[in-house]
């Protein structure tokens, strides 16, 4: 064997006679890696280990076996090109074997060396092309099989001419003539509704080809439906963290406006005398409630909001709301279809009834002609998770109506924060997504089920819990406590007001500060008071902050911190809390609860 560059096409040479083979390699010798045998045997076993060799060129007459006989078998293991060296006895028997496709070509001998050279360079190129040819073949075809897209080459009539034949048959065929007439490359993205009525989404990539001067059409189309359905729910996700962001930044402020609000028309309705003005105050009240209830949703969607998840009783709570539903929504019907055995369940049963409530106004809403509700529950085994909801046991609360239903494009949106098709000032954009949001922190998910003229399933899915579920007992008004030297630290001058004539009317003293230092100045400098009363966001010391430090200075003295969007579990155990906006009987109930926990 000559040592020759990696890239040099390897000959095999086979002779019984040593000499010739010397000969042949001082012919090669330089532009070919030359293997040599005299043995036809043994050459079969070096095809065997180098599948690279690109001709082989073999005497007609060896004792061991015939020339046209070894190339024969050698065909069977090797693509290489075959060459068989004769003398002019043996023609008949070459030229039947070429006639056989046995062997590729002869040459007799003695040969002429420029004319040798020249067969086997041009044996050596077919077996080049042949090879690449077979590589592209076969890419091609594994890329057909194995590709999740359809792949086909179409010609100028349509035809599919090599490839999956369903690419003819796909919608586009104009598209097709136009990028095969212009010779440009085309992208085109296509969106479906399938028999299922989700959107599906496909990309269609048209390359002209040229090719022995006939034009063809190079056709691909991928189905990126999950891929566009994970970036939408990316999007989503996206929006919802953006939209959790701002309300974290806007609740704090924006329920201090409706602790004032709240505070002095409750003042105002108990001095008013007038009938006239009582309903202003309570149509007022009202309004205050609703935007106390838009700042609850805008907080379902971070994890600012109030999630107190515990073990609940779905159907318990469902049938609970029964009153309050048919009060709500008027509707003409409510059916009840509930699971007699069905699963506690992980949720925050006050966001739950707000979820429902929003589901049944819904529904009502999609029934201007009036029609019927069923809402039912059920024990559901997930044994497959998929992105959105995991495997395991879920108990699945559906809320069905009788309405026109939606098509696929608005009920790809109705979880979008903000997207409505109510007219303008009958909805926020925020039921549905803040049911959803519900579901999520949870752990569960919100499911759809609806179509144009079909009405509207919407279905609550909750993680099952093994644990009893927590009772809940109807709040209780305190007694008379007794009278509190309450320290009030609170930067709002309107909250400070509101907060101030609430104690006074329950009988407390009141010493205010505008901020955290203040307090603790009053604290260090020994003033008595009996509890401290402090707001959780302000300027320089948090209220977190300033309970630590009356915890430190004062042991067991009472802490009730009031805010509009922390999160309870940041705040520290001893303290007591209330939620912004809050009434004058909510306070006395949080003052109550703040000096149990301090002296249990």
């Amino acid at each position: 064997m000559t040592g020759a560059a990696p890239d040099m096409p390897t000959i095999l040479l086979v002779d019984d006679e040593a000499e010739i083979l010397v000969a042949f390699e001082d012919l090669l010798d330089g532009d070919y890696r030359v293997l040599t045998t005299t043995s036809p045997a043994r050459a079969l076993d070096m095809l065997a280990a180098e599948p690279d060799v690109a001709v082989i060129v073999s005497d007609q007459r060896m004792p061991e076996m015939p020339g046209h006989v070894f190339l024969a078998r050698a065909r069977e293991i090797s693509s290489a090109e075959t060459l068989l060296l004769t003398g002019y006895a043996d023609i008949e028997a070459v030229i039947s074997a070429v006639n056989e496709g046995r062997i590729g070509g002869y040459a007799h001998k003695p040969w002429e060396p420029e004319a040798l050279r020249s067969m086997i360079a041009q044996a050596a190129e077919r077996t080049r092309l042949r090879r690449q040819l077979a590589f592209e073949q076969q890419l091609f075809t594994a890329l057909i099989e194995r590709s999740p897209d359809l792949i086909g080459v179409i010609d100028m009539q349509g035809r599919v001419v090599r490839g999956d034949p369903e690419v003819a048959y796909q919608p586009g065929r104009a598209q097709d003539e136009a990028a095969i007439a212009s010779g440009r490359v085309g992208d085109e993205e296509l969106r479906e509704i399938g028999a299922d009525g989700q959107p599906r989404y496909r990309r269609v990539r048209r390359f002209p080809l040229e090719i022995e001067g006939a034009t063809y059409l190079l056709k691909v189309i991928s189905d990126e439906s999950e891929q566009r359905l994970l970036q939408l729910r990316l999007q989503q996700s996206e929006k919802l963290q953006a939209l959790g962001t701002l309300a974290g930044g806007i609740a704090h402020d924006f329920n201090n406006l409706l602790t004032a609000v709240h505070g002095n028309l409750e003042l105002a309705a108990a001095r008013a005398q007038d009938a006239r003005l009582q309903r202003y105050i309570e149509s007022a009240t009202e309004a205050a409630r609703r935007g106390t209830n838009l700042t609850k949703r805008l907080l379902s969607f971070t994890r600012q909001g109030e999630m107190t998840v515990e073990t609940a009783n779905p159907n318990g709570i469902l049938l609970g709301m029964r009153e309050l539903i048919l009060r709500t929504t008027e509707l003409d019907e409510v059916a009840f279809d509930l699971a007699p055995d069905v699963w506690s369940v992980h949720t925050d049963p006050e966001q739950l009834e707000l979820a429902i409530l929003n589901l049944a106004i819904n529904a009502r809403d999609a029934m201007p002609r009036g029609g019927g509700v069923a809402i039912t529950t059920s024990n559901v085994t997930v044994t497959r998770g998929d992105p959105d909801l995991r495997a395991g046991d879920y108990v699945t609360i559906a809320l069905a109506d009788e309405g026109d239903g939606m098509t696929p494009e608005v009920a790809a949106r109705v979880f979008e924060p903000f997207f409505t098709t109510k007219e303008r000032g009958r909805g926020t954009g925020l039921g549905l997504p803040m049911v959803n949001a519900m579901a999520v922190n949870a752990g569960g998910r919100v499911t759809l089920e609806t179509g144009a003229g079909q009405g509207t399933t919407v279905t609550i899915w909750l993680p099952r819990s093994d644990a009893e579920p927590a009772s809940r007992q109807e709040a209780v008004a305190p007694e008379g406590i007794r009278v509190l030297r309450v320290l009030l630290a609170e930067d709002d001058p309107d909250v400070r007001a509101i907060s101030e004539e609430y104690l006074r009317q329950l009988g407390h003293q009141v010493m205010s500060v505008r901020d955290g230092g203040e307090a603790l100045d009053r604290v260090a400098a020994g003033e008595p008071f009996d509890l401290v009363m402090t707001d959780f966001a302000m300027p320089g010391l948090s209220g977190a902050e300033i309970a630590e430090a009356v915890l430190h200075r004062r042991p067991g003295t009472p802490v009730l911190i009031v805010t509009g969007f922390a999160d309870v579990a940041a705040l520290p155990a001893h303290v007591g809390t209330l939620r912004k906006p809050f009434t004058r009987n909510e306070l006395e109930t949080a003052l109550c609860a703040a000096l149990e926990q301090a002296h249990p």
